[in-house]
């Protein structure tokens, strides 16, 4: 049996099937002791120097890995989401401005564009010579279509990866999965409950890829190469099931794991439109389906939409389609509409 898959089934998922309440760090820009479960420390501490936005665009499979640098704070911020489980021992793990303390069995959250440092194997204060200090975590990226996935283990002040642990997952269930538990536990309103089913079914999904053997060596990777965003339907098919949270073209590029200029760009030469005609042309065609096939009210179908009000959403309809919402939905002479895909 491969380490990585030792690690899913005798820890990550047994933790999850327990309940995240007790075990989730979120690495937010502001967290309180309440934040926190119970038994996990947290210390506030100044990061030094500047922050020094990355020019240099360094890829790795076919995703932008880091955003910016701290230099003398020997700290960086990785352009995607991460989570940290620690596996074994106390560590002492900096995210932004805390210095998070906890052992074996917890999870710790990162958000794209969080300050992070090594960790190290935590010494409880003792400083007898001879003691050893030693701690292990797992760290799992999320990129565009695969999650990377690496054991580091520490003893004392020295840190090293484990080679036969470093590998790709490219399952894309598990990739949306892992999408849907990041968006989820990113969310002010978000629920630890559903949070933790989503979690179990992304390590029980990645098990089984593991245990198939469909995982891909870090070692066999090819070099580094550009981005290959995702196609044109996927974006219409992200912003159509996302419209209620009132997009924008940073919120999407975003999601798709590019900058706004790229994804702009993007869209223009394969759809030969703009990002806010594309995003008009998906509520447009949402709008009419909802009429015609829905009970809704027009309020709750401007509200799902991402309109402010119902007024807004009566006269952005009228100006694209010739007609009020409510005489769309009620005349006889208009067809069924389908979704636009």
């Amino acid at each position: 049996m491969s380490p990585l898959l030792t690690v899913f089934e005798q820890k990550l998922i047994p933790w999850t099937l327990e309940g995240l309440g007790k075990r989730l760090v979120v690495a937010r820009p502001v967290l309180k002791k309440s934040d926190v479960p119970s038994d996990v420390a947290i210390a506030s501490t100044k990061i030094p120097g500047k922050r020094v936005i990355m020019r240099n665009k360094r890829f790795y499979a076919g995703q932008r890995i880091y955003y910016a640098n701290w230099p003398e704070a020997k700290m960086h911020e990785l352009d995607v989401p991460s989570l940290i489980c620690v596996m074994k021992g106390v560590v002492d793990f900096q995210a932004g401005k805390y210095i998070i303390t906890c052992d074996a069995g917890h999870f710790i959250f990162l958000p794209p564009r969080t300050p992070i440092n090594k960790f190290a194997a935590h010494s409880f204060g003792e400083t007898q010579k001879g003691k050893i200090y030693s701690s292990s975590l797992l760290q799992m990226n999320l990129y565009r279509d695969s999650i990377h996935c690496m054991i580091h283990n520490c003893r004392n002040e020295k840190i090293t990866g484990d080679p036969a642990a470093n590998c790709l997952i490219r399952h894309p269930q598990s990739v949306q999965t892992f999408r849907l538990f990041a968006e989820e536990i990113s969310s002010p309103k978000s629920n630890l409950v559903l949070s933790g089913h989503l979690l179990s079914a992304l390590f029980l999904g990645m098990s089984r890829e593991i245990a198939d053997g469909h995982q891909l060596s870090s070692a066999i990777q090819t070099p580094d190469h550009p981005h290959v965003p995702k196609s044109v339907q996927e974006i219409r098919d992200y912003m159509r099931t996302h419209l209620h949270e009132g997009l924008t073209i940073e919120k999407v590029a975003r999601a798709m794991y590019i900058s706004p200029s790229q994804f702009t760009h993007h869209i223009r030469k394969a759809s030969g439109q703009s990002f806010v005609e594309m995003l008009t042309e998906c509520r447009i065609s949402e709008a009419k389906f909802l009429l015609r096939e829905s009970q809704w009210s027009v309020i709750t179908i401007a509200e799902q939409l991402g309109f402010k009000s119902a007024t807004y959403f009566g006269a952005f309809f009228r100006r694209h389609v010739g007609v009020a919402p409510g005489f769309y939905r009620k005349s006889p002479d208009i067809p069924k509409i389908q979704r636009k895909s």
